[in-house]
């Protein structure tokens, strides 16, 4: 299980850093109701690692057919 959530940190790190700064920014100029959204991205994390990472942190390569 770990080694599926550092494979997906490993090739994304720059997609989730962004997803937090703009719920931040998004809450400091729209409201602060966005930072409801913060919760949910562990969620999110912890399935797309389970779901596209096999057990040694390698991309499944057969998620298309």
């Amino acid at each position: 299980m770990i080694k599926q959530l550092l494979g997906l940190w490993r090739d994304t790190w720059w997609l989730w850093m962004g997803f937090i700064l703009m719920t931040i920014v998004f809450s400091l100029v729209l409201g602060l109701y966005f930072l409801l959204l913060l919760p949910c991205l562990p969620v999110t994390f912890f399935y797309f690692a389970i779901n596209r990472y096999d057990e040694s942190g390698s991309e499944k390569h057969d998620l298309g057919s």
